[in-house]
């Protein structure tokens, strides 16, 4: 975080009517402060090239759009939730004030959240690459049918998998989706990755956890007739039988801004509903 946050920038869902609220009175905050704020009329990497400082109001999804539209800016982020779960927008509506008011005074810390890189190889040609915050997902659309990959390990073969997909996700992820198919959890700060199938057909088939500078490599050998790669459930690529996805660690990182008295372990006791108490 620079000395003093001399620009501020706002990125809104406009969706959300409390979005937009609170957009309007952080504005008015930030200006009484002396920050300079601006709004995003364009690219979210423009704004993040000009601002110490990017808000962003809305959900987690809101979060994840904007860390990727970043292209790889190192812009400190804090997120301000307006949406329902609020693992990457950490600062609830009601208490929006007082993080300002830390942030401001530089009563905060950053916390890199690593991205994971994908690249989509078709015929030995370099198809596609993207960039995820929470995971990467090759799942079967609207078909039944079941889909047969080749996973590889650093050039080595590790298994076939016949199931329903296969998830890659962050520590930031692995609390979504990948948790959902039974993966661990990540503390942020753990320099690895998690690949979890979906709904495998062998009991045998349990997540990995993927070491830094690792790199998987996972081909379609058949699927139904429509299979993509979904990058943090907003952006898609459809791939073919024969196709290879490349997932590593990426050299993009979320600088997640955490005001004072903000805790993940807090946090995720109450998005998970674990018991606080001694037992």
């Amino acid at each position: 975080m620079p000395a003093k946050i001399k620009t501020a920038g706002l990125i809104i869902n406009p969706e959300k009517q409390l979005a937009r609220k609170l957009a309007r009175q952080a504005k008015a905050q930030l200006e009484a402060a002396g920050v300079r704020v601006l709004a995003a009329r364009g690219p979210v990497a423009a704004l993040a090239a000009r601002a110490d400082l990017l808000l962003v109001f809305g959900g987690d999804g809101t979060m994840l759009r904007a860390a990727r539209e970043m292209d790889g800016a190192d812009t400190p982020v804090l997120g301000i939730n307006a949406g329902a779960l609020g693992f990457l927008t950490t600062v609830p509506a009601d208490d929006m004030k007082r993080a300002l008011k830390a942030v401001l005074a530089g009563r905060c810390r950053l916390r890199a959240r690593t991205m994971l890189q994908t690249v989509v190889l078709r015929k030995g040609r370099r198809l596609a690459i993207h960039y995820a915050l929470n995971d990467a997902v090759i799942a079967r659309g609207a078909t039944a049918r079941i889909v047969r990959l080749e996973v590889r390990v650093d050039g080595e073969l590790l298994t076939h998998y016949v199931c329903d997909g296969m998830i890659f996700a962050t520590q930031t992820g692995s609390t979504a989706y990948s948790m959902a198919a039974g993966g661990p959890i990540l503390i942020p700060g753990t320099e690895a990755f998690v690949m979890s199938p979906i709904c495998p057909h062998s009991l045998t088939s349990r997540s990995l956890v993927i070491g830094r500078g690792t790199v998987v490599e996972t081909r379609v050998l058949s699927q139904p007739e429509e299979l993509l790669l979904t990058m943090d459930g907003q952006v898609s690529v459809h791939l073919h039988s024969g196709d290879v996805v490349e997932v590593r660690r990426g050299n993009r990182q979320l600088q997640l801004v955490v005001p004072q008295g903000y805790s993940y372990y807090e946090t995720l006791r109450r998005k998970l509903k674990w018991s606080g108490a001694n037992v």
